[in-house]
């Protein structure tokens, strides 16, 4: 048992010692001892540096607390090395530090030893002998382990140590109690109980000695003691076993009397031990804490929170705790740290299965019955064969314990409820990648990727902090290649801690390749890839058809009718298929409404759509949602603006799957679908090798041209530009003429909106010259762009009115008194900006004349608007409050969001002038933060410049122009 008395000898079960044969050796000054505890106590297993200075000083240590380590690394070596040449005790390895015993050497593996020793000799009967190997391990022990030690992991130690004598002890006692030594320990058992008046096992044994010492009135005094601090210390009473010994205690049961020649029945729970059978012990079967958990603070404390709702005493029923969310976002690593941290609560034991349940192999929750039946001692030949008698022993079996059930990687509600314990004091914790709503739980956590910083320190905790710190950037590049998912995070740490001489650069360009990136995350047993095959492979064939399908379109969500366009199917096959992917954690719900892929599993998706799907197939769903983007607009525009005649010249049918109710309907729609329109159009045009189609060329010319007609929306219009000039390049090649007119009016806008002057007049233009002369409605748009363009290019405002002015007379021939009304607005800004008030009010009035509540709202809101802006200049402040105010309330009847900001931009300057500061900051403030929300940087800092000027003496003087160009409104 003992070591060689010639070798090296550590003692850490007191104070930390060390000896080479008999002669003791200097272990040095405190944090030394914490460095030679920290390398002692891992076993000869590798610890790093970062972890010696957390073992040493927590979370913050101080700046020289590396250089610190290596000293106190160097001076151990001195110590312990016997005197080769090359350090064999305390060696370097792979970035970090081992420490290496001769067996035997350490008095903590040795009282291990003796434990399992005498663990085998009770088990073979023999109790005796098993007393005397218990006897021997706690001798081994001289005080409270490692005294004097400081630092966080010896303290974690020195608690761990402390709790394994008292196991030792409490298993020693039990063990003299079934010898009939009860006379002889019943002294002992009184000191601990007194000192330990939680530990319940204690306090069963000391109840027993009393009870078989003839002291029985002691003995249910005890009960009563530990009732009163169980209470007073944890609010619960004394547990099930503790409850039936007092009972048969007070019901005078014989079996609990000392037998002559025969060890007493120990009042443990469970089922007798036998000749053949050794004794119960409640199980264990949690699988280990992660060391490095990091992360999920507050789901954590919510998910221990409710577990420990169990041993309450107004409890009625079990506690279920489910923990859900998508492959790889670390539900069985939350469950796993709440388990440990709950484990005492639970002394009966604690079960564990994985269930399976996101591949096809589930697992029969009946099987599972069977195994947790065995664990709580009931034989393989006294288990039912039939599952109504199985689960009713289950349940008895598990009534009046305190367990705690994992059921990891549950499938569904049928599956979790065979398995579920049927009284109060239990608690099931269950993982799934579902919700399961169906299942009476008391509390649901989703869980969600990591936060950036929860990323980036799980990163830290695995890969090393100083490594990562000194390659931030690359470091946040990394965790946002894995899309913040934990299992991408925890194998990309552990791919740089095994190759110490990568730098984080080195990773990173790897992973910047997205067609190789889940190749690249995968390490050893861990293969993000895989996780996610096992959900992918419980589908079936309309729902990974759909799965990956709808990864092809690169937009930021799906909608159920965007959903069916992709899929070719009506809008309620499509929500059960999102639903269907939800269920299966391969999706996740958005808003409401909104479905999106996680990042790598939207790559896992289009590797899966490449290896299975053919080319043409994978364009058709392209088209499909561009077509679904295109009809969407149009309708759009229709319930926006009825009167427009522009939706009947482009290539669409005029509905997105829905009517839109109203105008505030078709611009909440637009806003929702314009990112997904655009990532579309672009992922069509720009494809590396395959040409435009004709269809797709009429598509998106089409989309384009009516995307100008929302320019309230603040549209990105570089990218707008590219799209547009692909476009024209598409219907040059196909010989598309409505296609290259449609294409001309988006890019020259875009170019004008852009800076691209003498680019947008040449693109107005060509549009103007490509027009098939009989298309009347075009006609009026191509000579409205080329006003358009005019109004942003220096010095061209003549030219600018010149046009509104022909677009006008044309709309009125064709009976378009909305665009009329569009044309006249354009022309009153134009007015305006050439400091003609007058006759700016005169064409706004003519806009205002020409449109009506029901059939134009925007025009009507515009005109008004105009109309007090033009009043403004005029000086006319009060006539122009009160067109703003006319302008408002439309705004506020019909949902438009845009035109109210504007509007309470232009109100906040007149009432600047009119010495009404707080009304005038009131407007400015509203104004700022809705053109902020829309995206407009510009409105936003014209409404800080109005709230800038409020604080100077006096009213502000009249706003000067505020530009004359707008495409149809």
């Amino acid at each position: 048992m003992g070591a060689d008395t010639g070798g090296l000898r550590i003692a850490a079960l007191g104070p930390l010692r060390a000896w080479r044969g008999d002669r003791p050796l200097d272990t040095g000054p405190a944090q030394q001892r914490a460095v030679l505890t920290s390398l002692t106590l891992r076993c000869g297993q590798v610890a790093s540096a970062d972890e010696l200075v957390r073992d040493v000083w927590g979370p913050e240590p101080p700046a020289s607390a590396h250089a610190a380590v290596r000293n106190h690394i160097s001076r151990l070596r001195t110590v312990l090395e016997s005197g080769s040449a090359a350090p064999t005790t305390l060696v370097s390895v792979a970035g970090g530090y081992a420490l290496h015993l001769p067996d035997g050497a350490l008095d903590v593996s040795r009282a291990e030893r003796l434990h399992a020793r005498a663990q085998a000799a009770r088990s073979h009967g023999d109790l005796e002998a098993a007393v005397r190997f218990l006897v021997e391990a706690e001798a081994l022990w001289d005080g409270t382990p490692l005294t004097g030690v400081p630092g966080p992991y010896a303290q974690r130690q020195r608690d761990r140590l402390t709790e394994y004598r008292l196991l030792l002890v409490e298993a020693r006692l039990s063990l003299e109690l079934q010898l009939g030594g009860h006379s002889r320990v019943v002294g002992e058992l009184l000191t601990l109980a007194d000192e330990h008046p939680l530990r319940e096992g204690l306090r069963a044994l000391q109840m027993l000695a009393l009870y078989r010492c003839g002291r029985q009135a002691d003995a249910l005094a005890g009960y009563t003691e530990a009732r009163r601090h169980l209470a007073a210390e944890l609010g619960v009473d004394p547990g099930p076993e503790l409850e039936r010994l007092h009972q048969r205690m007070l019901e005078a049961d014989p079996a609990l009397a000392p037998q002559p020649g025969a060890a007493a029945a120990p009042p443990a729970p469970g089922p007798a031990a036998g000749p053949d059978r050794p004794p119960w012990v409640p199980p264990a079967q949690i699988p280990p804490d992660a060391p490095d958990f990091t992360g999920r603070r507050e789901e954590g404390r919510h998910v221990r929170h409710a577990l420990a709702g169990a041993v309450r005493t107004d409890a009625t029923a079990p506690v279920v705790c489910v923990i859900h969310g998508m492959g790889g976002v670390g539900k069985t690593a939350l469950a796993v740290h709440a388990a440990h941290a709950v484990r005492e609560q639970f002394p009966d034991g604690q079960l564990y299965a994985d269930l399976r349940g996101a591949g096809r192999e589930r697992a029969d929750p009946y099987e599972v019955q069977e195994l947790f039946l065995r664990s709580l001692g009931v034989l393989a030949s006294n288990v039912p064969g039939g599952r109504e008698e199985r689960t009713a022993l289950y349940r008895s079996r598990m009534a009046g314990r305190r367990l705690l059930l994992l059921l990891d990687n549950a499938a569904d509600t049928e599956q979790v409820s065979a398995l579920l314990p049927g009284t109060a004091g239990s608690a099931a914790l269950v993982t799934s990648r579902t919700a399961l709503t169906c299942l009476p739980a008391t509390t649901c956590t989703a869980l969600e990727p990591f936060s950036e910083q929860e990323a980036l320190a799980l990163l830290e905790r695995i890969a090393g902090s100083e490594r990562c710190r000194q390659e931030q950037r690359t470091a946040r590049d990394l965790v946002r290649a894995c899309g913040m998912l934990p299992l991408a995070v925890r194998v990309v740490g552990a791919r740089l801690a095994a190759r110490p001489r990568w730098t984080l650069a080195t990773l990173a360009e790897r992973l910047s390749d997205r067609s190789q990136r889940l190749g690249e995350l995968e390490a050893g047993s861990l293969a993000v890839e895989s996780v996610f095959h096992f959900g992918y492979s419980s589908l079936d064939e309309p729902e990974a058809r759909a799965f990956r399908l709808l990864a092809i379109p690169e937009v930021p969500d799906l909608s159920p009718p965007a959903a069916a366009a992709v899929l070719d199917c009506d809008r309620r096959e499509a929500e059960a298929l999102l639903e269907a992917l939800v269920h299966h954690g391969l999706l996740e719900p958005g808003e409401p409404g909104r479905y999106r892929y996680h990042d790598l599993l939207r790559l896992f998706a289009r590797h899966r759509t490449l290896d299975t799907d053919p080319a043409p197939t994978r364009q058709a769903a392209l088209s499909r949602i561009a077509r679904f983007h295109l009809t969407g607009t149009s309708s759009a525009m229709r319930a926006e603006r009825p009167y427009s005649r522009l939706p009947d010249t482009t290539d669409a049918d005029g509905s997105p799957g829905a009517a839109f109710t109203d105008a505030l309907h078709a611009q909440e729609w637009m806003l929702h679908e314009l990112p997904a329109m655009l990532a579309v159009a672009g992922q069509i045009l720009h494809h590396p090798y395959r040409p435009v189609s004709a269809e797709d060329t009429r598509t998106l010319s089409c989309l384009l041209a009516l995307l100008m007609t929302f320019t309230d929306f603040c549209l990105p219009w570089d990218t707008i530009h590219q799209l547009g000039h692909t476009v024209l390049r598409a219907a040059d090649h196909h010989g598309e003429r409505l296609a290259t007119v449609f294409g001309c009016i988006a890019a020259a806008v875009a170019c004008a909106q852009s800076g691209h002057h003498e680019e947008a007049a040449a693109l107005a233009a060509r549009a103007d010259a490509t027009l098939d002369p009989a298309d009347r409605v075009l006609a009026v748009r191509t000579v409205y762009t080329m006003g358009v363009v005019a109004t942003v290019r220096p010095g061209n405002l003549g030219e600018a009115i010149g046009h509104f002015r022909s677009a006008h007379a044309l709309a009125c021939g064709n009976g378009e008194h909305g665009m009329a009304a569009q044309c006249s607005i354009s022309l009153a800004r134009a007015e305006l900006a050439l400091d003609r008030p007058h006759q700016a009010l005169e064409a706004a009035r003519d806009a205002l004349a020409r449109c009506t509540t029901g059939d134009n709202p925007v025009g009507i809101a515009l005109a008004r608007r105009v109309v007090g802006d033009a009043l403004e200049r005029l000086g006319r402040y009060e006539e122009a409050v009160t067109e703003y105010g006319a302008a408002l309330a439309v705004c506020r009847a019909h949902g438009l969001h845009a035109q109210r900001a504007r509007t309470l931009l232009g109100l906040a300057s007149v009432l600047t002038a009119v010495d009404r500061p707080e009304q005038a900051r009131t407007c400015a403030a509203e104004a700022g933060a809705a053109l902020a929300q829309l995206g407009d940087a510009t409105g936003e800092a014209q409404a800080r410049a109005v709230l800038d000027r409020l604080p100077a003496a006096g009213p502000s003087a009249p706003q000067g122009p505020r530009g004359a160009g707008a495409t149809e409104r």
